[in-house]
């Protein structure tokens, strides 16, 4: 599934998107989702996502062919409302966006569309492998060494990839990847962003019927299949906890549906906050995963084991903080419980030293 030995064509990414200065990061892309959605929460023609951008002087096709992710319903080409779009309607431009927005160019599953080729959809099929065989394999995700000068000798000399040139395509790809913070989307660390990149490539995974009904065991195979953790800075023991986790809470809040879910509980009353929530595992507070209103009906997951945010709570989230009051809610309860210790400290320190 990782179509290694798929040609590469660099297509329109060669053409200027006009992503402004790079303290910018990719709120241009933030803005082109936002106004092709127009605030909807749900799929959006291709045609229409198109026009709205194209009215406001915007280039369609680097956020449409290359970044989202389209289908086609039988009579009509739509854009899917994922986790990419959910992020981007929902909050602010932020740096957990540039870094999710740049996993989602590098995993390079946007589906297809009425006249696409073949190769469309995984266009972006050559910043994938430079980021696994490259920078992974022979840099040992050593970001200082990515350049355009390396990337450009990446290309030229592998027989895969189809442009006539590579200069452009390396130089735009180098750009790309210092907007978006290329060594923070291969670091070991778990942060907010990776989690929603979890969520955005099984929705990716569930779109493309890799895993008609998500379970732990169907999606850990997808993730696998088109190396997501390869993507993202190598496997850790961490990331195969979070992993685990994350796509546990993805079955348990409706996969993919759960946009739809969220809808119908807003339609229905039976949540009447429409902004998201969030879900922090304890084991893991510095990454809270954010979600739609209303999917938390049932949810198996909202257990001891994890911490549930309001909106504000989410938006002000600190990791520090939120340990430093669950231990202090712990110590409270063995207090009020009337829980006295049994062992003095030097029966402590005897037993330390056996």
């Amino acid at each position: 599934m990782a179509d290694q030995t798929q040609a590469w064509h660099p297509g329109s990414f060669t053409k200027n998107f006009g992503w402004g200065k790079e303290q910018n990061g990719l709120s241009a892309l933030h803005r082109a989702i936002r106004i092709g959605f127009e605030g909807d929460r749900h799929d959006v023609p291709r045609g229409v996502f198109r026009q709205r951008l194209e009215a406001k002087g915007l280039n369609f096709f680097i956020p449409a062919n290359f970044f989202l992710f389209n289908f086609t319903d039988g009579s009509a080409d739509l854009i899917a409302f994922d986790e990419l779009v959910f992020q981007a309607i929902s909050f602010e431009h932020s740096l957990d966006f540039d870094r999710l927005a740049l996993l989602a160019f590098n995993l390079s599953l946007v589906g297809t569309w009425q006249g696409a080729r073949l190769w469309q959809r995984r266009p972006a099929l050559w910043s994938n492998r430079y980021i696994i065989e490259r920078l992974g394999k022979v840099h040992s995700w050593n970001v200082s060494k990515v350049n355009a000068d390396d990337i450009e000798n990446f290309f030229a000399g592998d027989a895969r990839y189809q442009g006539q040139t590579t200069r452009k395509l390396s130089t735009n790809l180098a750009y790309l990847y210092r907007l978006a913070g290329l060594e923070q989307v291969v670091a070991n660390r778990i942060e907010r962003w990776w989690m929603n990149a979890a969520f955005l490539s099984a929705d990716r995974f569930a779109r493309l019927s890799l895993v008609p009904q998500p379970s732990v065991v169907s999606l850990r195979g997808a993730f696998d299949a088109f190396e997501f953790l390869e993507l993202t800075g190598g496997p850790t023991i961490e990331k195969h906890y979070a992993l685990r986790r994350i796509t546990q809470m993805f079955a348990s809040v409706g996969g993919s549906q759960r946009f739809a879910k969220s809808a119908d509980a807003l339609a229905s009353g039976a949540t009447n906050d429409p902004r998201p929530f969030g879900l922090v595992d304890k084991k893991l507070p510095r990454a809270p995963k954010s979600l739609p209103p209303g999917v938390d009906g049932g949810l198996d997951l909202l257990d001891s084991s994890f911490g549930y945010l309001d909106y504000d709570e989410l938006r002000r989230f600190e990791p520090d903080a939120f340990v430093r009051e669950g231990a202090l809610r712990a110590l409270r309860r063995i207090r009020e419980l009337g829980a006295v210790p049994t062992m003095t400290s030097d029966d402590l320190m005897t037993l330390l030293r056996d």
